[in-house]
């Protein structure tokens, strides 16, 4: 068993995965918490069996659940939310120009592009500015959107992740994508620009270090706000809401019913994610 654990990491290595067992830190619940580069690997590895339960956003859980080829093989929780939360779009701690003008964008665009947007991918559930008509950046003065107008080029990073961001054959599609390229429409519309959109897929671990030394200028991928992240970075309006969710297979419908049943099953999450800090108990200061 032992030499087939070894191989199988060997094989994720290969394939550019990374896992990490954490059974010596305290969880919330679970016998042992497996880190992953991203949530779809998360789901993978529960399809593989390596993991019990994935601890995923209810937004990405849905999409694959009746969609592709996880569709009857697995399962969200039901009645089970671990978290409750909101997304937004993060830029440097200083770049509130820029952010002020994607605040913009998405309150002028909530009746018409936003919601059209979130039509075709199935969120229209899930919209958070519904009522949002007032942009808390408004009076910004920075240079951060000169510098991209003068550059013509916003770059976005963001990880597989459907609906969110995701290859449909070799088309690259979601919920982000499409929205960030009306937002930067109305951008350019309304202030003579002719920025041109840059995504770039990045490691999620790896997020803040890559905004902060310019290789992205917005994380734009579903993340959601923290106070530590609100404290560390410039972030827009919620423009979507999401929940943490229970994903296990299908055969385990009946094992996996609550926190308590799931006391001895190998959790798996995305590293840096929100489920992760679900799962992973907060260090005291």
């Amino acid at each position: 068993m032992k030499f087939l654990r070894v191989s199988f990491l060997f094989i994720l290595g290969l394939f550019g995965l990374t896992l990490t067992s954490c059974q010596s830190e305290d969880l919330n619940f679970g016998k042992e918490v497996l880190k992953l580069e991203s949530q779809l690997d998360a789901l993978t590895q529960l399809e593989k069996g390596t993991v019990d339960v994935a601890v995923i956003d209810s937004v990405m859980a849905g999409y694959y659940e009746t969609t592709g080829d996880l569709k009857g093989k697995i399962a969200i929780v039901e009645n089970l939310v671990l978290a409750s939360e909101e997304y937004g779009i993060a830029g440097r701690k200083e770049d509130k120009a820029l952010v002020s003008k994607i605040n913009e964008a998405l309150i002028a665009l909530k009746s018409t592009k936003y919601q059209e947007v979130a039509d075709k991918y199935g969120l229209e559930a899930s919209l958070a500015i519904s009522s949002q008509t007032t942009n808390p950046l408004a009076n910004a003065t920075d240079d951060s959107f000169d510098k991209i107008k003068t550059a013509k080029k916003l770059v976005i990073g963001y990880t597989v992740f459907a609906p969110i961001a995701y290859f449909e054959g070799e088309t690259f599609t979601g919920f982000d994508i499409d929205l960030a390229k009306e937002v930067v429409a109305y951008i350019n519309d309304q202030y003579d620009a002719e920025i041109e959109v840059e995504f770039k897929e990045i490691n999620w671990s790896a997020k803040e270090a890559l905004l902060a030394n310019g290789t992205i200028d917005l994380i734009w991928n579903g993340m959601t706000i923290t106070e530590e992240r609100s404290a560390a970075m410039c972030i827009s309006i919620p423009y979507l809401y999401n929940k943490q969710v229970a994903v296990i297979k299908v055969a385990d419908k009946t094992t996996y019913t609550t926190l308590d049943s799931m006391a001895d099953a190998i959790i798996g999450v995305e590293t840096g994610s929100a489920g992760e800090s679900v799962v992973v108990k907060a260090k005291a200061e």
